[in-house]
C-alpha cells in the first residue's frame, strides 16, 4: 500500500471534530481504554465506527488488526464494528485477516471473520483452499488486497505447489506495487527459492538476495547493463512504489545491495563491471579512505561530476548510522544536502529521524540546511518529531537532536508534538502546548 492523507467523510453535526480526532489518536496509539470510553460516551461515533478514517482508507478495526492489537480489536467488536469490513483502497481492500499476525487471524476467524483464498494461502489452510478451488477454479488468480493473488500470500511450499498445479500464474503482478509473488517473497528466501525452482522470473536484485553468484554471473555476461538497474526506475516502478522499495530499499542498486548483504565474492564480481563512479561510491560507503584517495588521484574532480542521485548516497549512510562514511564523503566534497531530487530527504532529515545526535552535529557543522523540505513537506525538525513517535530508535536521543536543530536555527512548530521528551524541549524553546 502507498500512504495518502487519511480519508475523511463529510462532516456530521453529531460527531465533533475533536471527538473524532481523539478517537483516531487513541486507535493509532493502541489506547484501547480511551477508545472504549469514547465509544461509550459518544453514540454518534459508535454509529460510524466502520468508516475509513485511517491510513490507506482503512476502518479502525482493520487498522488495529494490522498492528496485531487484539485488545483494540475486542473493544471495537464490543461496540459493533463489522469484523468483515474492508478498507476502500483503490487497488484492492484489506480486511482484518490480511496481515502477518497469524494467531490473531485464527482468533478472528473463530469470531466470524471471513476466510478468502488469500487468507487460506497465508495460514496454510490447504483443505479450505482445495474446496474453494473445486467450487471456483479461477479463484487461484483472484485479485485481493493491493490487487495481489493468493500466490502472493502463500506461506509454504505445499500451498505454492497446490496453487501452481491448479493454474496460478507464477509471475502475476499486483496492481499497487507491480510485484510478482517471488519478488514479494524476496525476504523469505526459502519460499522465494522454491518459486524460482518452479519457474518464476528472476532479476538481479533477487539473485543478490538469494546469494546466487552464478545467476549474477550469467546475468552480467548476457547483459552487463543489468548492473545499472535501480529500484524506482524502469521495470522497478509502480503506482505505490515497487515492492522492492519496501523489501529491499528505495533507489537500491545491485552493487550496493550485494555489499550490504555481505556477499563479498559477488560484490567483487560486480565491481569488474562497474563504472568508476560506482567504485568511488562503494569505497565511500565502506569508509575506505585509501581506495577513495587512489581514485581521486587518478580521476581528479570526479566527485563534482557525480549526479545528485549518486551524491545522495550520503543520505543513505546517515540513515544507517554510518558516521565514518558520512564524514569521508563530506571531506572529499559531497554536498551536505545532496538528495535524489529536490523533494527527497537529505542526510539531516534521515539522521534527525533516527535521533542520531553525532551525525546531526556533524552535518550541522558542515552547513546542512535546517529548512530543507522533504516530499511530505517536512523539515529535519519535523522528521525528528515524527521519528520520535514512529521510528523510536532505541539508540537515538530525539530530545538532544531537537535542541541541536533549534540552536542551528530550525523553525519551531506552532504546537509541540512528538514523544513526551521531545514535546518538553519544544515547549522550553517556545512552542505552545
Amino acid at each position: 500500500m502507498t500512504n495518502k492523507k487519511n480519508h475523511m467523510t463529510s462532516s456530521n453535526d453529531e460527531l465533533e471534530t475533536s471527538v473524532l480526532e481523539q478517537f483516531k489518536q487513541a486507535v493509532n496509539e493502541c489506547d484501547s481504554e480511551a477508545v472504549g470510553q469514547l465509544l461509550q460516551h459518544h453514540p454518534s461515533l459508535t454509529a460510524r465506527i466502520d468508516e475509513p478514517w485511517f491510513a490507506f482508507d482503512t476502518p479502525a478495526i482493520v487498522s488495529a488488526a494490522h498492528k496485531g492489537d487484539r485488545k483494540m480489536v475486542d473493544v471495537l467488536l464490543e461496540y459493533g464494528a463489522n469484523i468483515n469490513v474492508k478498507s476502500s483502497w483503490w487497488a484492492g481492500g484489506f480486511g482484518v485477516l490480511h496481515h502477518n499476525h497469524h494467531e490473531l487471524s485464527r482468533y478472528l476467524i473463530e469470531r466470524g471473520a471471513h476466510v478468502d483464498p488469500h487468507v487460506a494461502a497465508a495460514l496454510g489452510m490447504l483443505e479450505t483452499l482445495q474446496k474453494m478451488v473445486e467450487e471456483e477454479p479461477d479463484i487461484v488468480n483472484l485479485r485481493g488486497p493491493d490487487g495481489q493473488v493468493p500466490l502472493h500470500y502463500a506461506g509454504s511450499h505445499v500451498i505454492i505447489d497446490f496453487l501452481l498445479n491448479n493454474g496460478a500464474d507464477i509471475d502475476k503482478r499486483d496492481l499497487d506495487h507491480n510485484g510478482t509473488p517471488a519478488q514479494y517473497a524476496v525476504n523469505h528466501l526459502d519460499q522465494c527459492r522454491h518459486l524460482v525452482q518452479r519457474g518464476a522470473q528472476t532479476d538481479i536484485f533477487m539473485a543478490c538476495k538469494l546469494g546466487d553468484i552464478e545467476l549474477v554471473r550469467r546475468m552480467l555476461k548476457e547483459d552487463p547493463n543489468s548492473l545499472q538497474v535501480q529500484v524506482g526506475k524502469g521495470d522497478f516502478t509502480a503506482p505505490g512504489g515497487h515492492i522492492y522499495e519496501y523489501n529491499i530499499g528505495r533507489a537500491a542498486r545491485p552493487l550496493f545491495l550485494a555489499e550490504q548483504l555481505g556477499h563479498d565474492a559477488m560484490t567483487e564480481l560486480m565491481l569488474t563491471y562497474s563504472s568508476v563512479e560506482h567504485r568511488l561510491l562503494l569505497a565511500c560507503m565502506r569508509a575506505d579512505r585509501r581506495t577513495v584517495d587512489l581514485l581521486l588521484e587518478e580521476y581528479p574532480g570526479i566527485v563534482q561530476t557525480l549526479q545528485p542521485e549518486e551524491q545522495s548516497v550520503i543520505a543513505d549512510m546517515a540513515w544507517s548510522h554510518q558516521i565514518d562514511a558520512v564524514r569521508l564523503m563530506l571531506e572529499v566534497g559531497f554536498h551536505v544536502d545532496a538528495r535524489r531530487n529536490e523533494r527527497s530527504a537529505t542526510a539531516l532529515h534521515h539522521a534527525a529521524g533516527q535521533g542520531d545526535t553525532d551525525i546531526v552535529h556533524l552535518l550541522i557543522e558542515h552547513g546542512a540546511s535546517v529548512d530543507a523540505v522533504n516530499e511530505f513537506g517536512g523539515t529535519p525538525l519535523n522528521s525528528c518529531i515524527w521519528g520520535s513517535l514512529h521510528i523510536r530508535n532505541p539508540n537515538g536521543n530525539y530530545a538532544a537532536v531537537i535542541k541541536a536543530l533549534v540552536q542551528a536555527g530550525a523553525k519551531l512548530p506552532n504546537q509541540a508534538a512528538g514523544s513526551e521528551d521531545v514535546q518538553q524541549v519544544l515547549i522550553q524553546h517556545g512552542a505552545s502546548q
